[in-house]
């Protein structure tokens, strides 16, 4: 077996991770999910309505958490070699599993809010509901430090395309900004409820973990020309 196999197979682990995002968000409810105005008896209709399909994108969250982790193995892979101390790729997975904490304790919160929300009170649903926001909004931190780590090494080094290093670094900016933004909003665009700029960050991560995971899996570690 090759010696970029396994490598190989966790960049692959990217691509999977993405489209299990993307169905998520496909099978996942329809209408426009609760905003922080939103009472606590809407909120708990809400998920009533809507019990099946977010059990569905739960399940498929859970599938991508995975996968993901098996793909910050590979990222590592091609980061490290190219740094004599592999400062930057080391942050770049820390960041990997900033995003994931973040996103398992939401999946959590809003799992716990879906299972029991025909026997919980409806101000119990309301908290376990915000505290799932909140989780997804520390997501935007593990994305901004993970992206912006391999977007200022790639730079620097040329370990990845030059179009993936600018688009890494514009994610992380943006993610950062969004993050911090919405941690003041209730209302509006920056919501981190029912605000559009938030579903952005997740979009532009999907497209990132696709494009880093096709990058990867065609080429697991950097090519130096002799």
């Amino acid at each position: 077996m090759s010696e970029d196999a396994w490598p190989k197979v966790g960049a692959a682990a990217g691509i999977v991770a993405g489209i299990l995002l993307i169905l998520s968000f496909a099978l996942g409810p329809s209408g426009a999910p609760p905003g922080f105005d939103d009472s606590a008896a809407e909120v708990k209709s809400f998920i009533q309505d809507n019990r099946g399909e977010m059990q569905t994108a739960i399940a498929l969250g859970f599938a991508a958490i995975f996968a993901f982790a098996w793909f910050l193995g590979s990222v590592f892979y091609r980061l490290k070699p190219a740094e004599s101390d592999a400062r930057l790729s080391v942050v770049a997975v820390t960041g990997g599993l900033v995003l994931i904490a973040g996103a398992m304790f939401g999946t959590i919160a809003q799992a716990a809010a879906i299972y029991h929300v025909g026997t919980l009170d409806p101000g119990v649903v309301l908290g376990l509901w915000d505290l799932s926001i909140f989780g997804y909004i520390f997501f935007t931190v593990g994305l901004a430090v993970l992206t912006g780590a391999c977007g200022a090494l790639a730079i620097r080094t040329g370990v990845l395309p030059a179009w993936l290093c600018f688009y890494s670094v514009l994610v992380s900016v943006y993610a950062f900004v969004v993050g911090l933004v919405t941690s003041f909003s209730e209302t509006g665009a920056f919501s981190p409820s029912d605000g559009p700029l938030g579903l952005i960050a997740f979009l532009s991560f999907v497209v990132w973990l696709l494009a880093m995971g096709v990058t990867l899996t065609r080429e697991p570690r950097r090519v130096v020309s002799p």
